[in-house]
């Protein structure tokens, strides 16, 4: 007896230890995202809280009414993604899914449904939401090509799931509904299974229902209504017409109706055999469970201590914004696999895929792959045709028009800047007659084409360099000077001026430009481009007369004004936000700003300002992101700052890590061969966010830098930090971070 009731007891023990582990054990850090940060935007785009796999190909998520584009704000659904949701300012819906009782709706205004955020769980693996005006919950997942629905019913002879969208469908048996949507130029395929036979079925295309239909061809369906509204530099979006199928049941009080969907780019029979490989049984809390553990295993190649349950919800978040830990690795160039691949795929282009006869729809005013395939061969990654991608860089400079939001052959504008070193800006008193310039809001931005040509410049001639190009070295390398033509030494600011080599007078740093600044630069005022020379920051601290005067002048920035109204000044620099002074943490082309003190002997300044950035700027909430986030890169700044290090991944120069202030007391960073980087920052706390001094790999490190090199090794980064700077540490003139210039 005595026997039997030590066994009991410990039982009881046991258990009571178990439930306590369950109850307070270390958080997961899956358990830290929260998809909702962003969900309102300050100015622009908001952030979208999509249930995916890491570097997943669909995309799930509740799809707000369409006119409200902070997603957060919506009180009503209208329905839910198959493979990609909707988003601000697109032109047609993507397919879709949702479910109603009663009298079956398909127009949308009628069809949508309140909810709640107090009834919603949002993750980056699983979501779900009560759907209020139906009593239906609501709940999805999802493996690499297939999303999984599941739905709960209340008690209701009469309840439909329906798809729709821009395709054509059909009802292949009473509980598979197949579709091809067309988007664009592609044709992506679905193949619906649903886990109970239809109890009834039907079709319908322009709001007209057709009971016990098979087929709907949804030409033109889903397209939106596109209007520009005055003073809305965006469009306001407004169903026209839709189409699609329907399933109803007649339902029991919380009866379960599964739907899992297959997709393809390729074919039908693709999706449906994406389908059965993927989730050949009916497991919704399996494959739930499967997702849960795939994002944990990618969010965890970054493990951080310390900080607090904020910092850390912001930075596991910001992972998940990146699109995963792996994609993380790839845009820190921690990993070969993204580069490699990019690169491959560039050398493998012809002329005419490098640019259209005539002028088209392109990117901002970058030649992104000159930047990013220089950036990944300067930090070893080789396994490509450098010679084809060098080919293929000159031919993009030289021959193709660097005119912002344009794809052509060059035009008058590129060759005057070959043959004079900076692109023309127009004249107060002229009209554009440079045709391929017209556009509805871009202009030419001529001193923001200037800055990027002379870094582009740079990155081919580093590869000009290596691979014994000597003529080509020498042409680019001057180019690479070229920024220095649109910088006014009586001014300190990089400014525009006409063909004949004349400033253009009025101008004002500060709003100067038009809208978002376009007639000279791209989105942002002179106050923020005058900084954007990454590869020759100590040839901008010599143009400025030294150290001290750039210091200086860095400080003026993160208190300079607006000169009118805030909101005047916000109207013309929409994309201007997360504002410290006349800094702007909201747009991408100026976070490397707070990091430059590094340059200039006052590393202790950079310290301060990334902590300001950090605690200002992002939160844990709706409102937790400042500007657009842009596939992660205002997340990116956040998660490598938090750990102390940066480097910019939209103008990356040379292979080296700044370092700044960390929030964490120890980072550690899985490489890509399962070695690791560890970030270490001893008595690290709100105050104490200055280096006192550094080791790296068990040596003294006296530079507010390190080498890329010495990052993909693996090794172990100390910084003790204090409450006080030590404007010794890091300051010397010797203790820079490289630049094209040598000081003056």
């Amino acid at each position: 007896m005595k026997q039997s009731n030590l066994i009991y007891l410990l039982l009881g023990i046991f258990m009571l230890i178990g439930c306590e582990v369950q109850h307070s054990g270390k958080k997961m850090p899956v358990d830290y995202v929260n998809p909702d940060i962003g969900g309102i935007g300050h100015l622009l785009v908001a952030t979208d809280p999509v249930v995916r796999l890491p570097q997943g190909n669909i995309q799930l998520a509740s799809n707000p009414w369409p006119e409200i584009y902070d997603r957060y704000l919506s009180h009503k659904v209208f329905s839910f993604s198959l493979r990609d949701v909707v988003r601000y300012g697109t032109t047609t819906i993507p397919s879709w899914i949702m479910a109603s009782v009663g009298k079956i709706e398909v127009d949308p205004a009628k069809m949508a449904s309140d909810y709640d955020h107090d009834f919603e769980t949002v993750t980056p693996y699983y979501s779900a939401l009560l759907l209020e005006d139906y009593d239906i919950n609501v709940e999805y997942t999802v493996t690499n090509r297939v999303s999984y629905y599941r739905f709960t019913f209340p008690e209701n002879p009469e309840s439909h799931i329906l798809l729709g969208s821009n395709a054509t469908f059909s009802i292949i048996d009473d509980n598979t509904i197949a579709g091809e949507e067309a988007q664009g130029n592609r044709i992506h395929y679905f193949y619906a299974k649903f886990s109970k036979p239809f109890k009834s079925f039907g079709t319908w295309k322009n709001k007209e229902v057709f009971p016990l239909s098979k087929s709907a061809n949804g030409d033109n369906a889903g397209v939106l209504h596109t209007t520009n509204l005055p003073g809305q530099p965006y469009a306001q979006t407004r169903w026209r017409d839709n189409a699609g199928a329907f399933a109803s049941y007649a339902t029991t009080k919380d009866e379960q109706v599964e739907v899992k969907i297959g997709v393809s780019g390729e074919s039908m029979e693709e999706a449906q055999q994406n389908l059965e490989k993927e989730i050949p049984e009916w497991n919704f809390e399996a494959i739930k469970n499967n997702a849960r553990d795939k994002w944990n295993e990618s969010l965890s190649l970054f493990d951080v201590e310390g900080g607090t349950e904020e910092q850390r919800t912001i930075f596991y978040t910001g992972i998940y914004f990146s699109r995963s830990g792996e994609q993380l690795q790839n845009r820190m160039n921690l990993s070969a696999e993204g580069a490699t691949e990019r690169a491959r795929r560039y050398a493998a282009l012809s002329k005419s895929d490098l640019y259209p006869p005539v002028s088209s729809q392109g990117g901002m005013f970058q030649h992104s792959n000159i930047v990013f395939n220089t950036a990944s061969y300067l930090r070893g990654f080789r396994d490509f045709d450098i010679e084809k991608v060098y080919e293929n860089m000159k031919i993009e400079f030289m021959e193709s028009t660097k005119l912002p939001w344009r794809k052509g052959p060059a035009t008058v504008l590129d060759k005057f800047y070959l043959e004079n070193g900076f692109f023309p800006a127009l004249p107060l008193d002229k009209d554009e007659w440079v045709p391929e310039v017209h556009h509805p809001h871009e202009r030419r931005q001529s001193v923001t084409v200037t800055l990027q040509a002379a870094y582009e410049s740079w990155c081919i001639a580093q590869i000009a360099k290596d691979l014994g190009k000597t003529d080509d070295y020498n042409y680019f390398i001057k180019h690479a000077y070229d920024y220095q033509n649109v910088f006014n030494t009586a001014t300190n600011f990089m400014s525009p001026k006409t063909e004949d080599g004349n400033w253009i007078v009025p101008f004002n740093p500060v709003l100067s430009g038009g809208q978002g600044g376009r007639d000279y630069f791209a989105e942002l005022n002179s106050w923020l481009y005058t900084w954007y020379v990454s590869h020759d920051i100590q040839g901008l601290i010599n143009l400025m007369g030294g150290r001290d005067k750039f210091t200086g002048k860095l400080d003026s920035l993160f208190v300079e004004q607006y000169q009118t109204s805030k909101y005047h000044f916000l109207g013309q620099f929409p994309d201007q936000t997360g504002l410290i002074g006349n800094y702007s943490h909201g747009n991408e082309f100026s976070r490397q700003i707070p990091y430059l003190y590094n340059y200039s002997g006052a590393p202790w300044k950079t310290q301060k300002q990334v902590r300001e950035v950090m605690d200002v700027w992002y939160s844990a909430g709706p409102l937790g992101i400042c500007g657009d986030e842009d596939t992660g890169l205002m997340s990116h700044w956040y998660i490598c700052s938090a750990m102390g290090i940066y480097a910019d991944p939209m103008i990356p120069n040379y292979p080296v890590w700044l370092i700044g202030s960390p929030v964490f007391k120890k980072s550690t960073i899985t490489l890509s061969d399962n070695k690791t980087f560890v970030i270490e920052a001893k008595d690290v706390s709100a105050q104490n966010k200055y280096v006192q001094s550094a080791s790296l790999n068990g040596e003294p490190l006296g530079k507010p830098w390190f080498e890329h090199s010495d990052f993909v090794k693996g090794g172990t980064l100390v910084l003790n930090m204090g409450p006080r700077p030590n404007k010794q540490w890091g300051s010397s003139p010797d203790a820079i971070p490289p630049s094209m210039s040598k000081p003056k």
